[in-house]
């Protein structure tokens, strides 16, 4: 059986985050469940968000043309099942609990430490695997209540 193919999205204005994020997970074997989507800007994203549906983004707080806290709670409106992993630099960290408050479910430092990355993506996906089967439980209970009737 073939493991589901979940969707990252990368969002950050620094070309070099995005290369070195790819590039990790191109030598690690999550890649071959993930397929990988990258915005610069915060309109990019929310355009790729519609697009993509992606299951986990990682998102800078600071965007050239936007706030990445307002691009959270925006699409955890809308979607409320993604997966927000939030990078940030040194003085935002403030900014990255809030971000938490938002529904990110958690938030690294910027430099990257990317061996962290890969733990805390595997985890997203991992709750990402337990929303996918909580909810086919329930659609299958609803499809047998429906068929009792």
């Amino acid at each position: 059986m073939n493991k589901p193919k979940f969707k990252v999205m990368i969002v950050d204005d620094e070309p070099t985050i995005i290369r070195t994020v790819r590039r990790y997970f191109m030598l690690n074997a999550l890649l071959d469940t993930v397929e990988f989507y990258e915005s610069a800007t915060f309109q990019e994203a929310l355009v790729q968000l519609e697009a993509v549906n992606p299951n986990i983004i990682i998102q800078d707080i600071n965007l050239p043309d936007g706030n990445g806290l307002q691009f959270i709670k925006q699409a955890k409106k809308k979607y409320p099942m993604i997966q927000f992993i939030v990078i940030t630099g040194a003085s935002d960290l403030d900014r990255a609990m809030e971000a938490l408050s938002f529904g990110a479910v958690d938030y690294l430092k910027k430099p990257v430490d990317m061996e962290m990355l890969a733990d805390v993506v595997r985890e997203a996906l991992r709750r990402c695997e337990r929303w996918g089967e909580l909810l086919w439980s329930e659609y299958m209970a609803e499809e047998g209540a429906e068929d009792a009737s």
